[in-house]
């Protein structure tokens, strides 16, 4: 391997796109496209298409309804022998009209924009950097299968059956939410925690607060013990946390409350056995009452599963490492409690490492914002990567 080749062809890569990659996110920054938003999706995953077009992609979209389009692209070399999956997500947490309030700007190396680093920035350096590698005949000879997600905001529900038709049976996933840095070093993220969501229901029954207080049965009682119970099962050893709002119930403050809904998040669970436990914990809340007659009715699912420490995904770490030291891009391999993506491209058995993008601050604020030397050198280090996966 001419490791001079990889050097030169990264470095002058990430340099030569870098006004294209700021070029992208400006526009990218000033659309708005929260999950759901279909027009905005319609405006992001096409300015998408037109770059994986230019590169010789086959591209198609797979439209899922109320959300959008996601993007599911191919680059297959002649004699192909396997599959690399490269992923981001589109969307956003901002609602209509956002951008307009909080436009993209620059200051000093930091470049603003809402989904700028969660995760517009991981978009532009995957394309650019399979761009560059291209063109210095560094792609490596498997299929490189992008696959940008409309729905990760949400828990991916559409979009993990996306990832189970087109991503099985990949030798490795990179994926391309921002990373941190810590005294110079940037993260590349090996595991993360899982999170469930749910739903507590309290029916009790309603009376005049005053003249048939005693006729009463508050939901909103019942569901304060549920709170407390919920919080019971914290696991501050093993951060598990569980956390509920918003909370709602009841009519006028003069009527007894008959009914009360809680939502509530359970994250940190470090393994998907560990799921079981948390189920658990959570579908005992139906068992009894205190404040009687009141029923209580609890449902969950899965936001994201754990994407689990393994040999298997320091695999995929490896050739990032490599490149890190050719290119003296200074990367560790970390664990990380957030959930994103990666974990269900992880579950479905594929080497993934994660935060390959650039380095994010303020993510889901409105003060947004990408460490612009990091788009350099994130571009640059998967271009070295791609490299490397020709060994």
């Amino acid at each position: 391997m001419d490791t001079n080749l990889i050097i030169r062809a990264a470095k002058e890569g990430a340099e030569k796109y870098f006004p294209a990659q700021m070029e992208l996110l400006e526009k990218f920054s000033g659309i708005d496209c929260g999950t759901g938003n279909v027009e905005g999706n319609a405006k992001v995953t096409a300015l998408i298409r037109d770059i994986l077009e230019e590169m010789g992609a086959e591209t198609k979209f797979v439209f899922a309804e109320g959300l959008g389009n996601h993007i599911v692209a191919s680059i297959k070399p002649e004699g192909a022998q396997g599959k690399i999956v490269i992923n981001a997500h589109t969307d956003t947490v901002f609602g209509e009209g956002f951008t307009a309030a909080h436009p993209f700007h620059i200051e000093g190396d930091y470049a603003y924009g809402l989904g700028i680093g969660d995760c517009k920035a991981g978009i532009a350096v995957s394309l650019y950097a399979v761009k560059a590698a291209m063109e210095a005949g560094l792609l490596p000879k498997k299929e490189i299968k992008f696959i940008y997600n409309c729905d990760e905001e949400i828990g991916t529900q559409s979009g993990s059956k996306v990832y189970a038709e087109e991503a099985v049976g990949a030798d490795y996933a990179f994926v391309f939410e921002g990373c941190d840095v810590k005294d110079g070093v940037y993260s590349a993220v090996t595991s993360r925690r899982g999170v469930i969501l749910g739903t507590i229901d309290v029916t009790g029954r309603e009376a005049h607060a005053g003249a048939a207080y005693l006729d009463g049965r508050s939901a909103i009682l019942e569901m304060s013990h549920k709170v407390i119970e919920l919080y019971g099962f914290n696991d501050y050893d093993r951060e598990i946390y569980y956390n509920v709002a918003p909370i709602e119930g009841g009519r006028p403050n003069g009527i007894v409350a008959g009914s009360a809904h809680a939502e509530f998040c359970c994250a940190g669970l470090p393994t998907n056995a560990s799921f079981a436990e948390a189920e658990a914990n959570i579908m005992s809340l139906e068992k009894s009452t205190t404040v009687p007659d009141c029923t209580v009715k609890v449902g969950y699912r899965t936001l994201f599963p754990a994407m689990e420490k393994s040999e298997q995904n320091h695999k995929a770490y490896l050739p990032v490492e490599k490149a890190s030291k050719l290119l003296g891009i200074p990367t560790a391999e970390i664990a990380e409690p957030t959930a994103t993506d990666a974990a269900y491209l992880s579950s479905l058995g594929i080497p993934t490492v994660d935060a390959m993008s650039a380095v994010w601050i303020g993510i889901h604020t409105t003060e947004e914002c990408i460490y612009m030397p990091s788009l350099k050198d994130k571009t640059a280090l998967f271009i070295g990567t791609l490299a490397y996966l020709n060994e």
